[in-house]
Parts: structure tokens; C-alpha cells; sequence
């Protein structure tokens, strides 16, 4: 894979979310941030695929971390809701092809790979929400903690 298809990756991407946002009425200020946060993600996805060390479950939970991380950050930076963020973020990465082809092969009776298509589809939305998981309770466990340390400090002020 070359650097202009990583490049051209990016942008369809950063379309992609950058619409969504403005379908999920995103603010105005934080269009271009949930854009590049959506392209990003993908971008990783794709690059990591590609080089053939990673299975696509790992690159998904590694994108779906990614975006996450970049949400929680331009949540603080930018004053909006890290939801605001992540939501259009991640739309690049759900599995739709798996979903419509799991229907397709339930509605031509073919249930095997109704169940094989749907079963990796089920663990690939998992990764997506697994990556989310991990940097979300890593940042409000980092904030929970600084807030209590603040407080000793506070507390210990106030002793003296």
C-alpha cells in the first residue's frame, strides 16, 4: 500500500465522517475535528491490514482505540462531549457489508454462512466497542484520580 492510497483512504473517510456529523447535528465548530478523527481511525484500520502482521480484529480494536484516544482529547480541547466525537468516528469501521451479507444469505437460505458471515461481522462491532471501552475507562479513571489527588492536596492545605 503507498502513501496516496493511505492519502485517498483518508480523505473518502474524512468525507464520510464529516457528513455523518453534520446528519448527527455535530456543532459547526466540531465538523472538521470529527472528520479528521474518523479519517485517522480508518486510516490506521487500513494500514495495519495491509501489512499483513495484524488480523483485522486486532486493527479494529486498534482503530476503534485510536479514535477513541483522539475523541477523549479534542473532547477536553474543543469543550463538547467525547460522544460527539466517536459516534461519526467509528462509522467508517462498522461492518455494514457483513450485516447486508449475512441478511442475504439468511433471506437465500444458505445458513452456514449466514452464521459463519454474521458471526464475524458480531465480532468485529465487539472490537469496535472493545477499543472504545479500553481508552474510556482509561481516561475517566486518569481524571477520577487526578480529581482525588487534587482534593489530598487541597485537604492538606488546608491542615496546615
Amino acid at each position: 500500500m503507498s502513501i496516496l492510497d493511505v492519502i485517498i483512504n483518508f480523505m473518502f473517510s474524512f468525507a464520510a465522517t464529516f457528513g455523518f456529523s453534520i446528519f448527527f447535528n455535530a456543532p459547526k465548530k466540531s465538523l472538521i475535528p470529527c472528520g479528521i478523527v474518523g479519517g485517522i481511525g480508518w486510516s490506521t484500520y487500513i494500514v495495519m491490514c495491509a501489512t499483513n502482521y495484524f488480523s483485522v480484529m486486532f486493527s479494529i480494536v486498534v482503530a476503534s482505540a485510536v479514535i477513541s484516544l483522539f475523541s477523549e482529547i479534542l473532547a477536553r480541547k474543543l469543550k463538547y462531549p467525547a460522544i460527539n466525537f466517536i459516534i461519526p468516528g467509528i462509522l467508517p469501521l462498522v461492518p455494514g457489508l457483513g450485516l447486508y451479507n449475512t441478511m442475504y444469505a439468511l433471506v437465500q437460505k444458505d445458513y452456514a454462512l449466514s452464521a459463519s458471515t454474521g458471526t464475524e461481522t458480531l465480532l468485529k462491532s465487539a472490537g469496535i466497542a472493545i477499543g472504545i471501552l479500553i481508552i474510556t475507562s482509561f481516561t475517566k479513571t486518569y481524571y477520577i484520580i487526578l480529581r482525588k489527588m487534587k482534593m489530598r492536596k487541597i485537604q492538606e492545605n488546608i491542615d496546615n
